[in-house]
């Protein structure tokens, strides 16, 4: 009881800040004499009608920061009623859909992706009434509360001063090069159903579960569709195609039946991703074309709603991409990253030292024991990544040092990222990427920092500022290359110093992959890159893709690969055959887009490569992000660029 009256005492100070228009007195005396708790259903009852009245108020700031103080107080004594008091109050008050109140508030269960035990986590350890409690607020609370200021910290005591020699990247004619393949976001639909519906009202199509609700939907029997073989794969021994069976009646209580080999609605199945890889073996061999290692760039996990993205759903995925891509890649070395998806609940990663780490270490335990078994790392680099939310730091044959980081530990959707907001490194990996970069410095060695997500697309803003300082100092001289993945499209960003984008302030530029999977609404896609053997620096890249859409009326045959474009060549830029595609070939680019609609429809072509759905940008405001996304990397660039455009 000593506890109980310790956690009402706290709930009382938080209703008075909640709530200044109640009188404190009066308060505390309701709460004490109505809150008789006798079991955990009423422990539950009471604190749920704490949370609605906490967010009785117009101010949706101070609501959101109250709930988080009552929450705080809760945990504290009985973490374990948290979930249920939140998805109770969620509920009986509309806050959210049923399912989004589950996902968000429901406990942590083997059989989804729900996360209320991590926001149970969480909240013992934030601060809800300073910038934890905002940063939430703002990208986890539908903005209850405004974006708060960054806070003004820095890392840079970790790296010594830099010197005149490292003001310069490294020189070479370009003349010797090797190739190195870069694939990314497979997102394997393990349920993917031939003849399931496409045009569905969930998230995710193409599955058993995928239903259409829309009124008046009838079948479309006039698409001239054909391609609906059940059972096509290719055979486990030479890779060879196999075409099952074709379905009698694919329009059978669906309105558009999900082809053999994908749609855009939909994530990938395995099939479309062994094309694609057996596309890249075929590919190699036909043009007599040696990669000497390849980068995957994260996200193994399919995007279905969290009710059927369970632990085993997730396991079978991280274990059949590797599978599929060592089967297909053979002896040659990937190096790969997690993304978003690949854990378990979804987007979720906890700091090690603070208690919470052992709910995530599972993931890292299979996956370096895989990197390892694959040979894909030695046993000291997958003891590392074992501790290390599954990072690494690997030098190759050729000298290049590679460096993995788990992006999640900046994710905006991750709960552990926002307690303790101020830390500029709780999980310390950027202090472990310092370490590296200053020590790849000592001896001039060159290093290319792979990981998902750009931090202007989903990072808080605090980590994306750390980031962008880091490859400040260490850009050009050491850092010849970053890697994304995420978002799908074929992107690129660019970093500058200072406030002005100006072609003598562009400091470094991150190449973004594009996605295997065509969800939502892109052909698939893959690229390899030509190396400049001595100093790492991109030579050029070349982009291949599939279009998907023929591959729906095609009676069921493999999808053609085809060349798609040199990033050397297609935007038309004067440029040196001796240069590498640097940050400044790639100012040149952004600046075209920015100044020319051609350009920009051009690039929104090859970001989606293609595919029917690309946008017009002749037309009312589509593409009108475009530039401020190309030419920022840090968070709060981003937004001072767009804010304008949104008004």
């Amino acid at each position: 009881m000593a506890l109980l009256a310790l956690l009402f005492w706290a709930y009382a100070l938080v209703f008075v800040k909640a709530s200044p228009v109640n009188n404190g007195d009066e308060s505390l005396a309701r709460i004490l004499n109505t809150f008789q708790i006798m079991d955990d259903k009423d422990v539950i009852n009471a604190i749920s009608q704490a949370l609605k009245e906490a967010s009785a108020s117009n101010d949706t700031c101070g609501a959101c920061v109250g709930r988080l103080a009552i929450g705080k107080s809760l945990s504290l004594v009985r973490p374990d009623l948290v979930p249920a008091t939140f998805e109770k109050w969620c509920n009986d008050n509309k806050y959210a859909s049923k399912a989004t109140c589950a996902t968000n508030y429901h406990r942590n269960t083997l059989d989804a992706s729900t996360t209320g035990s991590n926001f149970a986590d969480m909240l013992q350890l934030m601060d809800p009434y300073g910038y934890d409690g905002q940063l939430y607020c703002h990208y986890k609370d539908n903005a209850a509360c405004p974006k708060p200021k960054t806070p003004n910290v820095t890392m840079s005591h970790l790296w010594p001063e830099k010197q005149a020699k490292h003001m310069l990247a490294p020189s070479s004619n370009g003349s010797e090069t090797f190739n190195v393949l870069h694939v990314s976001d497979f997102h394997i639909e393990l349920d993917y159903t031939v003849g399931a519906e496409v045009n569905c009202s969930t998230s995710m199509c193409c599955t058993p579960h995928s239903i259409n609700t829309k009124s008046n939907v009838s079948m479309n029997t006039s698409l001239g569709w054909n391609s609906f073989y059940e059972g096509s794969h290719y055979d486990d021994s030479n890779f060879s195609f196999v075409r099952g069976t074709k379905l009698s009646n694919p329009f059978h209580n669906v309105s558009i039946p999900a082809p053999s080999f994908g749609h855009y609605e939909c994530d990938a199945p395995e099939l479309l991703i062994n094309s694609s890889l057996n596309n890249v073996i075929e590919f190699a061999k036909n043009k007599s074309l040696d990669f000497k290692f390849a980068i995957f760039t994260g996200d193994l996990v399919d995007h279905d709603e969290y009710t059927y993205t369970d632990y085993e759903m997730t396991v079978k995925s991280e274990q059949y991409i590797m599978r599929d891509m060592k089967s297909r890649l053979g002896d040659l070395p990937v190096f790969p990253v997690l993304g978003n998806h690949d854990t378990f609940p979804y987007g979720e990663l906890a700091q090690e030292g603070y208690g919470f780490s052992n709910k995530f270490q599972w993931n890292a335990d299979m996956l370096a024991e895989i990197y390892q078994d694959y040979g894909w790392l030695d046993g000291k680099q997958a003891q590392y990544a074992r501790h290390h939310y599954t990072g690494f730091s690997v030098t190759t044959k050729e000298d290049l040092k590679i460096i993995s980081l788990n992006s999640n530990a900046f994710y905006k959707k991750n709960h552990y990222c926002y307690w303790n907001a101020t830390d500029p490194d709780s999980f310390g990996q950027w202090k472990f990427l310092i370490d590296e970069l200053v020590e790849s410095e000592k001896h001039d060695q060159r290093v290319w920092i792979i990981t998902h997500i750009p931090p202007i697309s989903d990072s808080l803003p605090l980590p994306s500022k750390i980031f962008g300082e880091i490859v400040e100092r260490f850009s050009p001289s050491t850092i010849a290359g970053i890697f994304f993945g995420h978002t799908h499209l074929d992107q690129f960003n660019l970093l500058y110093a200072k406030d002005s984008k100006s072609i003598d302030n562009v400091i470094n530029m991150a190449w973004i992959g594009q996605a295997v999977t065509p969800w939502v609404e892109n052909n698939p896609s893959w690229r390899y890159y030509e190396v400049d053997s001595k100093t790492f620096s991109i030579m050029n890249s070349y982009n291949y893709y599939s279009k998907l859409n023929e591959t729906f009326a095609n009676d069921g045959k493999e999808p053609e690969w085809l060349f798609e474009y040199s990033a050397r060549d297609v935007y038309n830029v004067s440029w040196p055959s001796t240069a590498p595609l640097n940050a400044t070939y790639w100012h040149l680019v952004a600046e075209k887009i920015k100044s020319d609609v051609s350009y920009r429809q051009l690039y929104e072509n090859l970001a989606k490569r293609w595919s029917p759905y690309v946008p017009d940008c002749s037309k009312g405001k589509n593409c009108q992000t475009d530039y401020c996304f190309l030419s920022t990397f840090i968070v709060d660039d981003y937004d001072k660029c767009v804010a304008p455009l949104n008004k």
